[in-house]
């Protein structure tokens, strides 16, 4: 009954963790918001690590008892797949601080990436480390060195978490428009439920099963309340990406507008402001006037309507 009853927990979380993957890539064809970018490569790579690092090591637990392999050995394998794992997880998390950068309009600080690296490194690491001590303690110490291992899994993804969630309560705090201040606030506070619902069964785990597999669910489907939440403020608020659907390349080959020009055009169309084009390509607003006063001359318009008239007339042909 016990078997049955993880095995439909395992097939239920691996359904919700592509079906948030799926309403991802859904959303980055539909909208046009580079943190969807992002968000979905940051939920893909927890999804491989879900199923290399976390099923592999309980399949590993689950088969080779049944090769009368000792307890230390059967740990050490198990804990293999995690450790191999790893560089997927370091990776969605960095991709996870590079989605909240991108959701608040802003660049991430030169120096995150360096320190994120370096100490996920050494974690890395000293896990390793860790790992290559297995078959030199008892059973009783390999109890201490486990809970270890879940602490600087859990502490690791707190830090991550907890930067994240003062980075979005502090811009939060600096927004004009209340949906997307409610937005940032609420995934702040799912991201606070959320790690330490998760730390706290991963440490309790061990004491019953179903505590393990209500672990996994967090796991591997968490973050559907942040992907809806998004998803409902984008249908509000976001162009969907239908204004220059049906605009041929020729135009722009014709006034040899250059990619980034063409950027601009298409924001342009959508009606976003020199401020907000800047905001979200990641570059100056004098940048953003520059190209916009190249593109007047060579399209021979004088202002923005008539540009947006120029092209929006040809994405109806």
């Amino acid at each position: 009954m016990i078997q049955l009853i993880v095995i439909i927990t395992i097939i239920l979380c691996l359904v919700l963790g592509f079906y948030t993957i799926a309403l991802l890539q859904i959303a980055r064809n539909r909208y046009d918001a580079i943190y969807l970018n992002s968000f979905f490569y940051y939920q893909v790579l927890t999804f491989l690590f879900g199923i290399y690092g976390i099923l592999g090591n309980l399949l590993i637990r689950e088969i080779l008892p049944k090769f009368d392999v000792n307890f230390l050995g059967i740990e050490t394998a198990a804990q293999l797949f995690p450790f191999i794992g790893l560089p997927f997880l370091i990776a969605a998390w960095y991709m996870k601080l590079k989605m909240t950068a991108e959701l608040c309009q802003k660049k991430t600080h030169k120096y995150i990436p360096f320190i994120y690296f370096t100490l996920t490194t050494l974690v890395f690491l000293g896990y390793g480390l860790a790992i290559k001590k297995i078959p030199e303690i008892n059973v009783e110490s390999h109890k201490n060195l486990q809970q270890y291992i879940f602490l600087g899994f859990a502490a690791i993804e707190m830090i991550v978490e907890g930067y994240i969630v003062v980075f979005l309560f502090i811009y939060s705090f600096g927004q004009q428009q209340l949906q997307k201040k409610l937005l940032l606030s609420r995934i702040a506070l799912i991201i606070i439920a959320l790690t330490l619902l998760k730390a706290a069964s991963l440490y309790f785990s061990q004491v019953h099963f179903a505590i393990g597999l209500y672990f996994l669910l967090l796991f591997f489907a968490g973050n559907l309340p942040i992907v809806f939440l998004i998803r409902v403020f984008l249908g509000k608020k976001e162009s969907v990406n239908t204004t220059i659907i049906n605009i041929e390349e020729s135009l722009f080959q014709k006034y040899k507008i250059t990619p980034r020009e063409k950027e601009i055009i298409i924001e342009i169309c959508r009606g976003n402001t020199n401020q907000q084009i800047a905001d979200k390509m990641f570059i100056t607003l004098q940048t953003v006037k520059d190209h916009t006063h190249n593109i007047f001359q060579k399209t021979e318009v004088k202002n923005r309507v008539q540009l947006s008239q120029l092209f929006a007339r040809n994405s109806t042909n």
